[in-house]
C-alpha cells in the first residue's frame, strides 16, 4: 500500500527518499529540496538539500548574516566552494567540509565562484524548512522576503542583519 502524502507533498513517514524525492523548490537563483521534513520526525529535525547559485549574494557584505535563537543548523558541502561566515570569521569551505552552527550564532555564506555549491543542511529542531516551501519563488504568486523574515523572527527567534 502506498504511503499517503502530507502537507506540501511531503511523505510524513518516509524512510527512504529517492533521488528526486522530497519537495523541490526555488528561492530566486538558489534551489533546494526537503529530504526529511519535520513532519516526518515529530518536529525533532529536518534535512534539506540546498544549491547556492554562482555569484555573490545581493546583501551589502554578500553573506546575508543572520542568527536563529531556537535552531541549530548544520551544513555539509557536497560540491563547489563556499565562503562561510561564523561570528566575524570567514572560512572557505570545500567538498566534504562540515559546519555546525549552534543556536544564537551569527552566520551566513556566499558563493563567489562560477560554479554552484551543493549542500546538505539540517535544522534542529525542524520546522524552518517549511518556510522555504511557503515562500518559494517558483509558485504562481512568489513569496515575499519580508514575510519570510517576519515568520522566521516570530516562529524561530531569528534575526537578520
Amino acid at each position: 500500500m502506498a504511503t499517503p502524502i502530507g502537507a506540501g507533498g511531503i511523505v510524513p513517514d518516509a524512510r527512504v527518499v529517492p533521488v528526486g524525492g522530497g519537495v523541490a523548490f526555488e528561492d530566486g537563483e538558489n534551489r533546494g529540496r526537503i529530504i526529511v521534513s519535520s513532519l516526518s520526525t515529530g518536529g525533532a529535525y529536518s534535512v534539506m538539500e540546498w544549491v547556492v547559485a554562482p555569484g555573490t549574494r545581493s546583501e551589502p557584505d554578500g553573506f546575508g548574516p543572520h542568527r536563529h535563537g531556537a535552531i541549530e543548523e548544520t551544513f555539509l558541502v557536497r560540491s563547489g566552494t563556499l565562503e562561510f561566515l561564523i561570528d566575524e570569521t570567514i572560512t572557505v569551505l570545500s567538498p566534504g567540509d562540515f559546519v555546525r552552527v549552534p543556536p544564537g550564532v551569527r552566520h551566513g555564506y556566499r558563493n563567489t565562484t562560477a560554479q554552484p555549491a551543493d549542500l546538505v543542511v539540517t535544522f534542529v529542531p525542524g520546522g524552518f524548512e517549511e518556510l522555504f516551501v511557503k515562500y518559494r519563488s517558483d509558485q504562481d504568486e512568489p513569496g515575499d522576503d519580508a514575510a519570510f523574515i517576519a515568520d522566521a523572527t516570530r516562529n524561530f527567534d531569528s534575526t537578520f542583519e
